[in-house]
């Protein structure tokens, strides 16, 4: 198999302007990859579905409002009952942690306010005679920007938890030590997460990002890859797809409609899938395999893997663990129990601190970058016994 970067720039190219969901840019993004992918004699097939933006737009600032009044009542009654703000403090950071996590029985807030509509975009191979492992590539072709960089969000985040977990220790052990913490140390503390909480609240959505890294770049890997691997088709008996998904920047939305209308097609045992988001920025390339508080391993065998492969051929990759639970769709898909991890590169360089602005542009892609990525992942492809 042999990829060329060049095509995959070509893609990426063609697709690097604003398309955020209901977008101009959105229906020619879809159109241009159901062309690409059809070309290759793949079926092909455009599955609509409808979401709400309540869990990503709506949900976060009702959180943060809650959380605000909250960390404000724990300061105003510390002085008389520390020990009662010390276990207010307690439950809002286990929710806090709760939520770094995929939760199934929230699902259902995806259907709350107002509906919208997107499209998956779902291409598949020929199927050998009888399958015995599925594979499946994942990137969304959605962008969007928002009012706060995202380096003042992570900030503001890291503030936010990092603020709560001191307000907990300061209010929780002193009753236990039978000392009192001084009243101004406990508000010095609440007003910079109450800040953080009330500047997250302006953090409003705009389709301003080309979204060349996040993600073009995705994209335009897999198309090179479909066209890779059409031509040479494995002699394993491995079903492919290549989904490419709508609404990621809503909350993972149309991978989630997608594992909740199709997880009982699949095998959990015998199902890969790789989540292309942010690949070609200068950088070591990594892996995504865990994420949250606790942790959860989403890819154990598949990063082994995929991560050998790269040693093979000179490729360094770094397998990751993302304690804030970064909304990647390979999220919604592992909690199904199917092995999945998410591929990009740079770590948190230059790309990553211009995802969701208006710098979000080509000048980011590197050719050589995708060459390794599409070497890489046509080795592990072909030379990996699923």
């Amino acid at each position: 198999m042999k990829f060329d970067a060049q095509r995959a720039y070509h893609h990426i190219v063609q697709l690097t302007h604003p398309r955020a969901t209901g977008s101009i840019g959105e229906s020619s993004a879809k159109a241009y990859i159901v062309t690409q992918l059809t070309t290759l004699g793949l079926s092909v097939k455009r599955e609509r579905f409808d979401f709400t933006l309540f869990p990503a737009e709506t949900l976060p600032r009702l959180i943060a409002a809650v959380y605000t009044v909250g960390v404000i009542a724990a300061c105003w009654i510390s002085p008389r009952q520390s020990l009662f703000a010390g276990l207010l403090c307690v439950g809002m950071l286990l929710i806090a942690l709760s939520l770094t996590r995929w939760q199934k029985k929230l699902e259902w807030l995806y259907g709350v306010g107002k509906t919208h509509n997107s499209e998956n975009i779902v291409a598949t191979s020929a199927p050998p005679t009888r399958v015995t492992s599925d594979l499946i590539f994942v990137a969304h072709y959605d962008s969007k920007s928002q009012m706060l960089p995202i380096g003042v969000r992570a900030l503001c985040y890291c503030v936010a938890i990092g603020g709560l977990i001191g307000l907990t220790l300061l209010t929780l052990i002193p009753p236990i030590l039978k000392v009192q913490t001084p009243p101004p140390l406990i508000w010095a503390i609440a007003v910079p997460i109450c800040s953080c909480l009330i500047l997250l609240q302006f953090n409003f959505t705009q389709n301003r990002s080309p979204g060349a890294f996040d993600n073009a770049s995705g994209v335009g890997v897999l198309l090179e890859l479909a066209r890779c691997l059409t031509k040479n088709p494995l002699t394993r008996r491995v079903r492919l797809t290549f989904l490419s998904p709508g609404a990621e920047e809503y909350g993972m939305c149309g991978a989630l409609r997608y594992i909740q209308q199709h997880a009982t097609d699949y095998d959990s045992n015998r199902t890969y899938v790789v989540n292309l988001d942010g690949i070609g920025a200068a950088g070591k390339l990594t892996l995504l395999t865990s994420y949250g508080i606790p942790p959860v391993v989403t890819g154990k065998k598949l990063g082994s893997a995929i991560v050998a492969c790269g040693e093979e051929i000179g490729v360094e990759v770094s397998r990751v663990y993302s304690p804030a639970g970064v909304g990647y769709d390979h999220l919604p898909i592992a909690s199904r129990g199917f092995e999945t991890v998410t591929l990009s590169s740079g770590g948190f360089g230059k790309a990553a601190l211009k995802v969701h602005s208006k710098q979000d542009r080509i000048d980011l892609i590197h050719q050589d970058v995708l060459q390794q990525v599409g070497n890489m992942l046509g080795r592990f492809v072909q030379n990996t016994d699923f």
